[in-house]
């Protein structure tokens, strides 16, 4: 039996079909390179060193401006990092955002194979791309979950509205990377503001001496970020938790 057959015995088509399955990218062609700092040696600077100072750091947050597929993590070894970027084609120009500090530890590509450290990285890639993407939709992320917070002047929306997704990525076949999204429900969020603060402070119950230790994680992190202003932007938009 023929597929339009099938179509036709069924009632239905693929465009009537839905999946939560979906066609990433294609790693035929590919191309990456790992870089590690030059002074360290294989292993990198040492990780108490300022971020904003970080050769690898650095690197990654002018790839991410240049729109490079690409990812940093921390090496075997204690207070090193290394930085990996996958391309395909022609190679980028690397000049104006590789650090000068930093060398290439080792590169490869998609008829050399691609071993299952690379692939795992190439997937974290991604997931930093889509994250990225999100962020600048207003979606925020909390442990694999991405959802988008609710606004204080909206109206109260039904249960089945209030969703989050998370992703998980695989190899279909040889070459092909998907990814699978799941959807749950979750409880209304929000932003915390100071308006949340000051309703907590003139509340009779319990809250109120929740809501002194919260002014003091708020003063922390305000404290936090303003000693790291020039990366602050940065590590909202990078996927990467320091």
């Amino acid at each position: 039996m023929t597929a339009t057959a099938n179509w036709v015995a069924n009632g239905a088509s693929l465009e009537d079909c839905h999946s939560n399955i979906f066609s990433l990218a294609e790693l035929t062609g590919i191309k990456w390179r790992r870089y590690s700092f030059c002074s360290g040696g294989e292993y990198g600077p040492v990780i108490s060193a300022p971020a904003q100072d970080d050769p690898v750091l650095r690197s990654f947050m002018h790839c991410v401006q240049a729109n490079l597929l690409c990812v940093w993590r921390r090496k075997i070894k204690p207070d090193a990092r290394e930085l990996w970027i996958f391309w395909w084609g022609e190679e980028p120009d690397f000049s104006d955002v590789i650090h000068h500090e930093l060398k290439v530890a080792d590169e490869g590509l998609w008829e050399c194979g691609l071993s299952y450290e690379c692939r795992t990285l190439l997937f974290k890639a991604i997931h930093n791309l889509l994250e990225r993407c999100l962020n600048d939709k207003g979606f925020v992320r909390i442990g694999k979950w991405f959802f988008k917070p609710h606004e204080l002047e909206e109206k109260s929306l039904g249960s089945s509205e209030h969703l989050s997704c998370s992703f998980s990525f695989f190899l279909h076949g040889e070459s092909n990377v998907c990814t699978s999204v799941e959807i749950v429900q979750h409880q209304p969020a929000y932003h915390i503001t100071e308006r949340h603060i000051r309703l907590a402070q003139t509340s009779s119950t319990p809250v109120q001496a929740v809501s002194e230790k919260a002014c003091a994680c708020i003063n922390a992190i305000q404290s936090y970020c303003l000693a790291r202003v020039h990366l602050w932007p940065f590590i909202l938009k990078s996927g990467n938790m320091l």
